[in-house]
């Protein structure tokens, strides 16, 4: 497959606003927490942030049941190491993913070379709305904290459906809301959340519309399962410490850094409130 070369969004390109959010320093993230982004899974006593990502990216692999067999695609991979670890650890026959941060996909070429596997993980720049690759291209679906951001969510699941075979599995990560806020406070945070993430309002809805949406797109055996206790606060409070803080603050800068610490102080806080929800969703395309 041809890499695909950096994409331009207009101006008012919702793409162009996410770009810009996971853009600020990202030249000199390198290794910090081995690259990855993700919440993590902090069970069974994990208590270490990169045991915790990879622990979520392993239950991820294994919800889709990946193997030797599997064409991947991996839709918001961010830096590249889930894919990394899922090529280690699961053997698919290839991976691809597509980013809309130009630099996530620099570092996932750099990582894909550095393992030694460019042959069978490679990384593009593109949208999740407009999938780049032919009908049934790929056997499995990934998508880690990324469907929230997509313009939208719904339009994704439609492009995803086009690009799995039949009988292919879809598995993300991904927030949803849990209640609707009932006071001028709670509305104040799930708002600032929204905002500051970048995440489109139409995206916003609580589980029986996922599925709802999942099976209009042509998914079917649609499950979502509610983990966020296992997520949300330890990586709120891995977020916290005063170490992360500073390396973080090395990394992008004392505005963004402080920009990051709010967004993840209005995530912690909703969650604790009950107005979101991490869940972990899965379909088999019909």
């Amino acid at each position: 497959m041809i890499k695909t070369e950096r994409r331009k969004w207009g101006a008012d390109a919702h793409e162009r606003k996410v770009e810009n959010l996971y853009s600020g320093g990202i030249k000199n993230y390198v290794d910090f927490h081995s690259g990855y982004l993700n919440f993590g899974l902090w069970e069974d006593g994990i208590a270490d942030y990169v045991r915790a990502a990879e622990n979520l990216v392993h239950r991820m692999g294994t919800i889709l049941g990946l193997n030797e067999s599997s064409k991947l695609l991996d839709v918001a991979p961010g830096m590249g190491t889930q894919d990394i670890y899922l090529s280690e650890n699961f053997s698919p026959l290839s991976i691809v993913g597509l980013d809309v941060t130009w630099g996530h996909v620099e570092h996932g070429r750099r990582r894909a070379l550095e393992a030694k596997v460019e042959d069978r993980v490679q990384f593009h720049h593109g949208t999740a709305i407009e999938l780049p690759f032919p009908e049934g291209a790929f056997t499995h679906i990934l998508s880690i904290e990324g469907p929230e951001h997509f313009d939208t969510r719904e339009k994704f699941l439609h492009e995803a459906r086009r690009v799995l075979q039949p009988g292919g599995v879809i598995a993300m990560a991904d927030f949803i809301v849990k209640k609707a806020p009932r006071n001028l406070f709670e509305r104040f945070v799930a708002d600032a959340a929204r905002r500051l993430w970048q995440v489109p309002r139409a995206n916003v809805y609580p589980a029986e519309v996922y599925r709802t949406k999942m099976e209009l797109a042509g998914f079917e055996e649609v499950e979502i399962q509610e983990i966020g206790a296992s997520v949300i606060p330890g990586y709120y409070f891995e977020q916290m410490r005063p170490e992360t803080i500073q390396a973080i603050s090395k990394i992008r800068g004392y505005r963004l850094a402080r920009l990051g610490l709010l967004l993840d102080i209005a995530v912690y806080r909703g969650f604790m409130m009950g107005l979101l929800e991490y869940v972990l969703v899965r379909g088999v395309r019909s």
